[in-house]
């Protein structure tokens, strides 16, 4: 597979991007988006590294650097299921949603449990 150039710049009235995408050897093929045009892209790109890394082992998270967003619009629902639902927007990839199932719930009971014994007024923001 040859190996490709990508290119992204938002316009100044940021109500639109352009994608670039072309050959390292080659002219970039310039195509502009709109934020519905982008989040359908967005979406698309997800579902094709979600059939990517089906089958392959997930890697742990503890230790790795993640890209963090600070007090996204969230939702979250009890599910008569092995799984509640936990919604939010990411600015980045936008809506995204986790089926959390039960054993991971309690754990992250202990965790938040945890964070809301710590004294409040700590203003430090996750990175």
């Amino acid at each position: 597979m040859a190996q490709a150039r990508v290119g992204v710049r938002v316009a100044d009235d940021r109500k639109s991007e352009t994608v670039e995408i072309g050959p390292f050897d080659g002219p970039l093929s310039p195509v502009g988006l709109d934020l519905e045009q982008l989040t359908t892209v967005t979406n698309l790109l997800g579902q094709a590294r979600s059939r990517m890394v089906e089958g392959v082992p997930k890697q742990p998270l503890d230790g790795k650097t993640v890209e963090t967003v600070t007090e996204p619009p969230w939702y979250i629902q009890v599910a008569q299921t092995d799984g509640s639902p936990l919604a939010f927007d990411h600015l980045a990839y936008g809506p995204i949603a986790y089926a959390i199932p039960r054993d991971d719930v309690a754990k992250i009971v202990r965790v938040l449990s945890a964070h809301f014994a710590l004294p409040t007024g700590q203003t430090d923001k996750p990175s």
